[in-house]
This record gives structure tokens, sequence and C-alpha cells, in this order.
């Protein structure tokens, strides 16, 4: 099934090249312009360079392949894509938001769209799937049953083994759909949206209510902000550990998110647990549970008053909520 959307999916061209050669300076010069690039870096190994990129696929989902027997190094603050890596030969060391990860061979790792990651490659044959945001968040649409939105991946967590084994499997099925010039475009897109549904079903997510303005290169760090609300909404968080974890100071978070959004890190919070509870009252039986239980876990103390914020918010009290 197609994911939900209010339009039809216009049907993208699709696309094979080939890039090869043995000048260094020169494809180090346009990867970095291909990717928005910079403090890119190369050198040889002891074996003689050469590189070959075959990428085939469209602006939903496109495969690479990668040879490239020198090393490579370099920051890429913005990528428009998600990536998933995986080698068939050498390995690398990945940092997303000043974390290292290290990583060998098959095992996928992912790189998401809109986060700055740095990376250092050593010699390598490896494979690159590149999705598009917004097919992905069609696509995970289907499973959180509202509107598409910016998929926001928790890589705190490594994928278990039986993911793996699945993401394996999904793409083992899908590759030749994917990449083959003369595949029916109702084929070609099923394999899509089963690539896209592995992604999901590998890695930890959520979808996150981000306005488009905040997804730019200038306001990451206030779109990372309300991410981290939404991750970290059933803890004790204080604005002043939203901003230590988005590197800024409380005030400037502060100003960011009442120029960007209209509202300060708690009031947002308090929308959040407030779109929480409703979440677990619409899932509840009222012969299970109460009002009063669900609000005291997302921190509503004062019951009268809470009643009336989620009236406001919702048109109905949150009895009726739960009744229906």
């Amino acid at each position: 099934m197609a994911p939900s959307t209010s339009e039809p999916l216009a049907v993208p061209p699709h696309s094979r090249s080939v890039d090869h050669g043995r000048d260094l300076h020169e494809v180090l010069l346009r990867r970095a312009d291909h990717h928005s690039g910079r403090r890119f870096d190369a050198h040889p190994s002891d074996a003689p360079f050469a590189y070959r990129y075959v990428t085939a696929g469209d602006d939903r989902v496109a495969l690479q392949t990668s040879l490239f027997t020198g090393h490579m190094a370099g920051e890429i603050p913005f990528p428009r894509e998600h990536f998933v890596m995986w080698f068939r030969r050498g390995g690398a060391e990945v940092r997303r938001r000043g974390v290292p990860h290290r990583t060998d061979g098959s095992t996928p790792f992912l790189i998401p769209a809109e986060d700055d990651f740095a990376f250092e490659f050593e010699p390598r044959q490896s494979h690159l799937l590149r999705l598009g945001p917004g097919f992905l968040e069609q696509t995970a649409a289907e499973l959180h049953g509202g509107p598409a939105q910016r998929v926001a991946f928790d890589l705190s967590a490594e994928p278990s083994s039986a993911a793996v084994a699945d993401w394996r499997s999904v793409m083992a099925g899908a590759t030749e759909a994917l990449v083959g010039e003369l595949v029916p475009p109702l084929l070609r897109l099923e394999a899509q949206l089963s690539t896209a549904r592995a992604v999901l079903r590998t890695w930890r997510w959520q979808a996150v209510d981000v306005p488009r303005s905040l997804r730019t290169p200038k306001t990451v760090r206030v779109r990372h902000a309300v991410e981290y609300l939404h991750a970290h909404a059933a803890e004790a968080v204080t604005p002043s550990d939203v901003a230590a974890a988005v590197g800024l100071h409380t005030r400037s978070l502060q100003l960011a998110m009442s120029e960007h959004l209209g509202t300060t890190p708690s009031a947002y919070l308090r929308q959040v647990r407030l779109d929480r509870v409703r979440d677990d009252l619409r899932a509840a039986s009222p012969d299970d549970t109460t009002v009063a239980e669900v609000a005291r876990r997302w921190g509503f103390g004062n019951l009268g008053r809470f009643s009336g914020t989620y009236a406001e918010r919702w048109g109905e009290y949150p009895r009726d909520t739960l009744a229906r």
C-alpha cells in the first residue's frame, strides 16, 4: 500500500551514473562539492589510487556502490538525504553530534538527514543507500497515523541482530527493482516502500511536528531542542538541560524558541506532555485507568487546572477522551 498523502505521488525519473578515475585531487573536489561539504581531505594508501562510484535510483531511493582505495575525511554540515552505509571491505569512524561511532563490515549504520556529521574513511568497498526525507516521512505516516512529519532517529541504541538480519533480507530482495533501468514504476515503488519500511523497523525513531522554518542549517540547534523535548518528555528535564544538550546558553535557547516558535522551552514541553496525555487516554480503557493516573504520569498534579488546559487545547475534557 502506498504511503498516506493527499495527492498522488508523481513518478520521479530514474537515472544511473558512473564516476571513476585515478585523480585523487579531482575526486576530492567533486565529492566535497556534491555534498556541500567542508574540510574534505584525502591521501592515498599503499595501493595505487583509483575510485569508482556507481549510483542508480531516483529522488525517493537511490543505491550507490563505491570503490575508493585511498583515505578520505571531511564534514557534511547539512545532508539533504538520509544515508545508510555498509561495507564489503574497509571501515570508517563517523561522528554524529560529536559522538564517534566506529563501523566495520556489513552491519549497516544510519546517518540522518539534516544532521551534521564528520567522517574518516579507510580504503573501502562500500554500499550507500540514499533516502529522500519526504518519501521516508510519507512512509512513516503509515505507522504513526498522522500527517507526514519529520522522522527523528534515536541513534543511542544499536539495531538488534534480528533487525539487521531483516534489513539484509529486504535489501537482497529489493536491490534489483531499485536499480534496474527497465523496472515498471509500480514494482519499483513497492521495492522503495519495502526499503523505507525496513529502515523504520531497524532504527528507533519518532515523528516530530517540526515547522518547515526550523529545517534549515541556521535553525538546526532549535530543531535539536524541539526533538530533545519530544524524546525526553517523560523525564524531569529543565530548560538548562535542553540548552546544554544542544550546545546553547539557556537564555539563548529561550530567545531562539521565542523567535521561531513563539513559546518557551517549558511551555513547549507542557504542550508535548498534553499531547502524550491525549495519546494515552485514547489508547486506554476507562475500566482500567483514570484521568488522574494519566495526568500524574505526565507531570500534571493540579487536576482542575489540567482539565481546563486540556480542554483549551483539544476542545473536550480529558474524561470525554477517555470515555470514547
